[in-house]
């Protein structure tokens, strides 16, 4: 079955779908921040790991 947003049951539906994926999205924000304040508080560094370190940027 193809649903159609012109409709108003097709409407409906992907209206339904956006709530879902917005609701979703409010889910995840939460933990994503709760894990980047645990990783910051071992110690991790976010993104790409540097090349050099700092000895061999020192010489």
């Amino acid at each position: 079955m193809v649903y159609d947003p012109a409709v108003p049951m097709g409407g409906m539906f992907f209206n339904v779908l956006a709530t879902f994926a917005e609701f979703e999205a409010d889910l995840i924000r939460p933990r994503t921040r709760e894990g980047m304040a645990v990783a910051c508080a071992k110690g991790k560094l976010r993104g790409k790991k540097p090349e050099h370190s700092d000895r061999q940027r020192r010489s």
